[in-house]
């Protein structure tokens, strides 16, 4: 990671995680240890992720609570059994992932912004509606964004931008979003995965659009709504003021290459991680194990299935 814009080294990321959360190594390794014990006397997380690194990433995003990070780590791995829409079959070599990676729909930046933050760029209206489903985009969305995440230290510690540019989003993309399915994505984004977006950055909003963002909006929690900023249409200067221009592809006014670019790294890098990326589907719940009653779909999502295809004006 060393070679990447803004990135820190792993003394000041330790400094850093030390002074700004009060991070203490010896309590890390007491509060891991103490989840791997949890772990192994539960009979339906027996086939989750349980390495070190993985558990510090769930540590730091429940902010070291260790009640709250067995509460995620348990959500996280039973969203994942229940819904093999997005999580099983992450094959790069399959072609309606292949079809979604090669769009670039969901781009990682290589390095991070003026403030250490790691960047995300998401370009929906890539995706051609009439050929791809909303389910393929979010399974490629998870799988590169969990790829880009590993072993991304300052990415846990400094936080997530997300730059979400909605320019050739058309009716028949809107079209492929129920409310219930909007519902099953923020249930998952916002409660499973252990690190919120620190800035939303949304460009190009079409007026089509505009009904599903404001249903988007009705669904997240205050804090993340806060987060999320409208900037308005084809101008970037408050965005390149926020982020800074290092980070940024040309494309934005930035000076880090062009989308392309980025965008030819991760198609190679899904294909060169083909097996790690296959590897994650396996990790999931056993919910006919777990102690009590099993979680269903409509535990985890309660609104599933009740809601008719969303209207858009």
């Amino acid at each position: 990671m060393a070679d990447l814009i803004n990135a820190l080294s792993t003394a000041e990321l330790v400094e850093y995680a030390k002074n700004e959360f009060g991070e203490d190594e010896t309590q890390m390794k007491k509060d891991v240890d103490s989840l791997l014990q949890w772990i192994d006397k539960s009979p339906h997380l027996q086939s989750i992720r349980k390495d070190d690194a993985f558990l510090r990433v769930f540590l730091r995003g429940c902010k070291y609570s260790l009640e709250r990070t067995k509460e995620k780590i348990d959500f996280f791995f039973t969203v994942r059994g229940s819904c093999p829409e997005f999580f099983a079959d992450w094959n790069p070599a399959l072609v309606n992932v292949k079809t979604v990676i090669n769009a670039g729909i969901i781009i990682p930046l290589r390095g991070y912004d003026k403030q250490g933050r790691y960047v995300l760029l998401l370009k929906p209206g890539n995706l051609n509606p009439s050929t791809s489903k909303l389910e393929d985009l979010l399974k490629c969305n998870m799988m590169l964004t969990e790829l880009a995440m590993r072993d991304n230290a300052q990415a846990v510690l400094k936080g997530v931008s997300i730059i979400q540019d909605m320019s050739g989003m058309t009716a028949g993309h809107a079209s492929l979003m129920s409310a219930s399915l909007a519902k099953k994505i923020t249930t998952i984004f916002q409660d499973a995965y252990p690190n919120k977006p620190k800035a939303i950055h949304v460009l190009n909003v079409p007026g089509i659009m505009e009904s599903l963002l404001t249903l988007m909006n009705s669904l997240q929690k205050q804090k993340m709504r806060d987060r999320q900023h409208v900037h308005p249409k084809g101008d970037y200067s408050k965005l390149v003021e926020e982020l800074g221009t290092d980070i940024l592809p040309k494309e934005y006014g930035g000076t880090n290459g062009i989308l392309d670019e980025h965008r030819e790294f991760w198609k190679t890098e899904v294909v060169k991680n083909a097996d790690w990326l296959l590897q994650q589907t396996k990790y999931k719940t056993d919910e006919s194990k777990r102690p009590g009653k099993p979680r269903s779909h409509a535990d985890l999502f309660g609104i599933e299935g009740s809601f008719r295809k969303l209207e858009i004006d």
